[in-house]
C-alpha cells in the first residue's frame, strides 16, 4: 500500500511538533482501516484533531477528537477508527475500502 501523507509547514512550537506526529499517526490508522478513502487530518490549538473525508459531497463534514484527553496512543487510535467508521456509516457506506464513488450524508431524521 502506497500512502501519500503530506504535511503543510507549521509554526515550530512544541504543540505543533507533537500534533504533526499525532496527525500522521491518525492518517496512517485511517488509511489502514479504510483504504483508498481521501482523509484530511489536521489539528487546531489545544491538541484537537480535525478529520474529514474529502469524498463526501461538499467536503465540510468530519469529526474532531480531543487528543489531550486520550489516556494512551491505543485509546486515541480507537477513537480515530471509531470516528472514521461512524462518518462512513452516516453516508450509508460500509466500513472498509473506498469504491471510488463520492458520498453524501444520509438524512438523520
Amino acid at each position: 500500500m502506497n500512502t501519500d501523507i503530506q504535511v503543510v509547514d507549521t509554526t515550530p512550537d512544541a504543540e505543533n511538533s507533537q500534533m504533526e506526529l499525532v496527525a500522521k499517526m491518525a492518517a496512517q490508522v485511517l488509511s489502514t482501516h479504510y483504504p483508498d478513502h481521501i482523509w484530511m487530518v489536521g489539528w487546531a490549538p489545544g491538541r484537537t484533531l480535525i478529520i474529514k473525508n474529502m469524498a463526501i459531497s461538499d467536503g465540510r463534514y468530519g469529526f474532531t477528537i480531543d487528543a489531550a484527553k486520550a489516556a494512551s496512543i491505543s485509546e486515541l487510535e480507537k477513537a480515530v477508527v471509531y470516528g472514521g467508521g461512524e462518518l462512513l456509516e452516516r453516508c450509508g457506506v460500509k466500513r472498509g475500502a473506498w469504491d471510488g464513488e463520492f458520498m453524501t450524508l444520509q438524512s438523520l431524521n
